[in-house]
């Protein structure tokens, strides 16, 4: 009996391990059941946990209108608390918002640091959904910050993102573009200002195609979609000056003779232009090409010298971009006011001496270490995320997400190595 007894317990406790080894095998960056309520119980990949906890637990299913009383809460990987605080939340994004997986747009009630970026009350958190490495807006902006003219690039923190204490993968916590002394640094716009300099800045443009904003123009001569984006409403008097300059920078570009004069030199900032058309190579971001997600900023005119037009800062890398097929060619020279400024030979000179600094800061090395150092960080986020947000080959825009994770992230690092690699000697023939 009592030998009957021994083997009975003996098998139990096999058949128990055996479940807990196969349990763990699957599910072994869940420490708890999932979707508790807690996000500290729920999950450990090793980043820090974000939960937006809305009124009554509504879904979040616009991106015209704000929800206003949600929670934010930002954990620690080992749970400890670092952030809390009331918000907004809403959608964002354009396609994007069409996907299973969807982005989102915070607006705290006050402002704020969050995971160690400077204060703030918008930030965004995006999906990456297309984006099989998880990283490719990431990588862009650790090229972007390697170009000495370019102001400044969007910071982000990856996350394990749960909204009402479900866990909805890996999220992109990152700065929205905006006019701040941490972000776009140039002069906030008084909105009573109607003369003199209190007109001519700082306005942040955006040049986009889906042309949504409330004040837009299409320019004269190139016939781009120029929006305000910050501020986002402006009287007027200032609408009317920045129309008006975005017109005679043009005009100083396709006019023969003022081409020829170089008069463009008066109203753009050549070496951000430089600068910003080198990450989009590098990257073969076509955006351009719609275009979508461009860019420009204006400070305000001093008493001493007027404000060019600056280049950027650069966004939205997770569609189309580190791809096999657009490494031996170029992109977006032939984009926006490329084609016109790719015909100075000055600023073809001035491209080709922006890249021998890039290439003396040993850029191709130090992304491809930086690409190693994500994937470690980001392949226990994978084994969640993949199985939970599946493309199907109608979305797989970037044509590498029937790889696994490891091999994703190596033909990322390759086709960089191929596209810095080319770029290099057909630099030389612009």
């Amino acid at each position: 009996m009592k030998r009957t007894f021994s083997l009975v317990w003996i098998t139990a406790a096999l058949l128990v391990a055996t479940l807990l080894t196969a349990c763990s095998d699957s599910n072994k960056y869940y420490i708890g059941p999932r979707n508790t309520g807690s996000p500290m119980d729920a999950v450990n990949t090793g980043l820090p946990k974000v939960n937006i906890q809305t009124p009554a637990g509504q879904a979040i299913t616009s991106r015209e209108e704000w929800m206003a009383g949600a929670t934010l809460t930002i954990y620690d990987a080992d749970g400890t608390v670092t952030y809390q605080g009331t918000t907004q939340v809403r959608g964002r994004g354009n396609s994007t918002w069409g996907y299973p997986k969807k982005p989102y747009a915070l607006k705290l009630d006050k402002k704020s640091a969050l995971l160690g970026m400077p204060k703030h009350k918008r930030w965004c958190l995006l999906a990456n959904f297309m984006d099989r490495t998880m990283m490719r807006n990431d990588v862009a902006f650790e090229i972007a910050r390697h170009m000495s003219a370019l102001d400044y690039t969007p910071r982000g923190r990856f996350v394990e993102l749960f909204l009402n204490g479900v866990h909805v993968g890996n999220y992109y916590l990152c700065e929205q573009i905006k006019v701040d002394e941490n972000r776009v640094n140039i002069a906030e716009m008084d909105e009573k200002a109607t003369t003199d300099l209190g007109v001519t800045g700082g306005f942040l443009m955006e040049i986009d195609s889906h042309f949504d904003e409330l004040f837009r123009f299409m320019s004269p001569y190139a016939e781009l979609p120029w929006q305000c984006k910050d501020p986002d409403e402006v009287n007027p008097q200032q609408f009317n000056y920045i129309q008006q300059y975005v017109s005679e920078m043009e005009f100083s570009l396709y006019d023969p003779e003022r081409f020829a004069r170089r008069d463009f030199t008066k109203y753009m900032d050549l070496e951000s232009f430089a600068d910003w058309w080198l990450v989009y190579e590098l990257t073969m971001n076509y955006e351009t090409r719609e275009p979508n997600s461009c860019f420009m900023y204006k400070d305000a005119d001093t008493a001493d010298a007027p404000a060019k037009m600056k280049a950027g800062p650069v966004w939205d890398f997770d569609y189309g971009t580190f791809t096999p097929e657009r490494v031996y060619q170029f992109g977006t020279k032939y984009d926006l006011y490329y084609p016109r400024l790719f015909e100075d030979e000055a600023f073809c000179q001035l491209v080709q001496q922006r890249w021998q600094l890039v290439k003396e800061s040993d850029l191709l090395t130090h992304i491809l270490t930086y690409i190693d150092q994500q994937e470690q960080l980001l392949e226990a986020s994978d084994e969640l995320n993949a199985p939970m947000w599946p493309v199907t080959s109608a979305d797989n825009i970037n044509k590498d997400n029937m790889l696994n994770y490891h091999d994703a992230v190596q033909r990322l690092k390759q086709t960089f190595t191929q596209k810095y690699l080319w770029l290099d000697g057909a630099i030389n023939n612009l």
